[in-house]
């Protein structure tokens, strides 16, 4: 009876302990399998809405300016287009504003006619990020000096080169858009087509994660957007 008990009292054999071991392996290499790819993922979806976030924010800074301006011959322009002369894939634009005070006072329209008088000269230009050279900055310069209509005096590889924060007046600058890897113009009429007057502003942004997902699921990395903006007044 003594030796039974004694017996009870040894403990888990060796072949028991690494049974055991063995088995807890398996379940960590199991619950690391589920959660890596699940971890990716919502890095990834919390990456793309940050990305999408950005590019929604130049897109909404952008618009009201581009609505409010014009489409007629002079007072819209494309700058730095490839290929040269035309007017897609541009990497800046140019147009007027009635609007004072540094294009955000009022907007000079008097009754009762109504017609816009045009104050100043609004440039949208990419640039290199300063803080790193791999990324685009998209900038808006509202140039008040500028008499319209739009013109090629202005040197626009030399106003992307200049920081914003150098600028003074009547010459602003806004940073509208960051962390951007590709940004173009294309003036278009219509602009699923080819031909007419150029009447419409299709504006593609592109950006790339700053940290890429792991190869080996396959999530996107970059997000692509591109607006179609009419300018309202002639």
């Amino acid at each position: 009876m003594l030796k039974r008990f004694l017996a009870d009292q040894r403990g888990y054999s060796v072949a028991d302990a690494v049974t055991g071991l063995v088995l807890l392996a398996l379940t960590i290499v199991s619950l690391y399998q589920v959660m890596i790819p699940s971890f990716a993922l919502w890095r990834n979806s919390d990456e793309r809405v940050a990305r999408q976030q950005d590019v929604r924010l130049a897109i909404d800074r952008m618009a009201r300016a581009l609505h409010e301006s014009s489409s007629a011959f002079g007072l819209l322009r494309a700058y730095n287009c490839n290929p040269f002369g035309s007017n897609q894939n541009c990497l800046a634009i140019g147009f007027v504003t009635a609007r004072t005070s540094n294009c955000t006072g009022p907007f000079q329209a008097p009754p009762p006619a109504g017609v816009p008088i045009w104050q100043a000269v609004i440039y949208m230009v990419t640039a290199p990020d300063p803080t790193d050279p791999t990324q685009i900055q998209l900038r808006q310069y509202c140039d008040s000096s500028a008499v319209p209509p739009v013109g090629p005096a202005v040197s626009l590889p030399d106003l992307s080169s200049i920081p914003c924060p150098s600028l003074t007046p009547p010459t602003t600058c806004t940073v509208i858009g960051r962390r951007l890897s590709q940004v173009s113009f294309t003036l278009c009429s219509p602009c699923m087509g080819t031909g007419g007057n150029r009447t419409a502003v299709a504006i593609s942004l592109e950006e790339q994660a700053a940290t890429a997902s792991r190869p080996t699921y396959r999530y996107q990395t970059s997000f692509y957007n591109q607006t179609i903006f009419l300018p309202m007044n002639q």
